[in-house]
């Protein structure tokens, strides 16, 4: 994931603008002030839905979403104009969600009138109401002809973005993507916080489950290599060495063949099954290629003893990344390709193994019993 793309979001949402540049501005065009608008098939609750933060796009699964493909196809019905468009794209196009599949691009163009009319009318309905709509489709934001809206802040009505002069940009809340919202469900839900990072500088790996509840911070990187991180339609060396190493054919371009090879590696060695090759992943599967890990010198017994005098008072579970991982999978002697810092099933499995040795309750949870455990095991 490029820094280039932060700086990209910025100036797309506004996330950087000055007070000038935030205050209350001009729609992108003439909205009319009683707009025809979508119709739902349900019955829609008193209640309306939670307004979403703003979900950046986290994760490199570019497959198009239930919510997105929904309201394309009702908008076409409705306006019965436009194109299209697309939902989602490649990975490499810039942070607009549309690598995860939730966003669509309407394509209505600023200088056709009849499209533009169509335009006006879906965007005076959906930011309307202090954005009514837009909470009940699960809506983020919308870009069209050089302008922004979004739900989370409509103090500041339409800002300052750019291009989107032939197309209307939806961007949806993963509420909204998974069509989990009192539009299309006619019930009223939590907020859906969608896939977390484990790793700083990674992708998330995609997720069908919604989270209530938001993610923590990622860790710091554990580990750096030689190779670039690459991820779906990503070219050159580093993607054909790649797929010599996965046993998938050599093409030197990131196709979804490669992809399903690098999320099947990932799950076999207990890594963020994000699908993109990181630097967690480049370490496994290249060992050579490492150039700093953060934690270095241990074997099991002295891993071991590091735990039980270091984390006793702390807790390690599935779906933990941290340096304290790495020593628990040094301790536990896994495969040197699997000690990567991230707690994943098989970590859990060689935990329940000696917490079933030891007679503990094997939930797979280490805490000080755990590590005393393992280190009465290596001795």
């Amino acid at each position: 994931m490029r820094m280039s793309w932060i700086v990209v979001v910025a100036l797309v949402l506004g996330l950087g603008a000055s007070p000038a540049t935030a205050a209350t501005g001009q729609p992108p065009v003439t909205l009319p002030a009683e707009p025809t608008g979508l119709t739902s098939a349900v019955t829609l609750p008193a209640e309306v839905d939670p307004v979403s933060p703003y979900l950046p796009q986290v994760s490199c699964n570019p497959v198009d979403m239930v919510g997105p493909m929904r309201l394309r196809d009702l908008v076409l019905a409705t306006y019965g104009i436009g194109g299209r468009g697309n939902i989602s794209r490649g990975c490499n196009d810039g942070l607009s969600e549309h690598s995860e599949g939730r966003a669509w691009d309407w394509m209505v163009d600023v200088d056709n009138p009849a499209e533009q009319a169509a335009a006006a009318d879906f965007l005076a309905w959906v930011t309307r109401d202090d954005g009514l709509n837009a909470r009940r489709l699960g809506i983020m934001y919308v870009i069209y002809n050089k302008s922004i809206w979004s739900v989370y802040n409509t103090k500041a009505g339409w800002r300052k973005s750019y291009g989107h002069t032939d197309h209307v940009h939806v961007s949806f809340s993963w509420n909204g993507a998974r069509g989990n919202t009192s539009f299309w469900t006619g019930a009223v839900g939590a907020v859906d916080f969608g896939p977390c990072a484990r790793f700083t500088g990674t992708y998330a790996a995609p997720t069908d489950t919604p989270r209530a509840t938001r993610c923590g911070a990622p860790s710091a990187a554990l580990v750096k290599t030689s190779r670039p991180n690459r991820q779906l339609t990503s070219t050159g060396a580093a993607v054909r060495a790649a797929q010599a190493m996965l046993g998938v054919p050599v093409t030197s371009r990131f196709d979804a063949a490669t992809q399903s090879a690098v999320r099947a590696y990932q799950r076999a060695h207990d890594l963020p099954a994000t699908g993109a090759l990181d630097q967690p992943t480049w370490a496994s599967l290249d060992r050579p290629s490492i150039t700093k890990r953060v934690v270095t010198g241990f074997n099991r017994t002295k891993a071991a003893t590091y735990g039980v005098k270091h984390y006793s008072g702390t807790k390690l579970a599935q779906g933990r990344a941290a340096k304290a991982v790495v020593i628990l999978q040094t301790a536990l002697g896994m495969s040197v390709r699997d000690r990567n810092g991230y707690f994943g099933p098989s970590t859990q499995t060689a935990v329940q193994r000696v917490e079933a040795a030891a007679g503990l309750a094997p939930d797979g949870v280490v805490r000080g019993e755990e590590w005393r455990a393992i280190r009465a095991a290596v001795r």
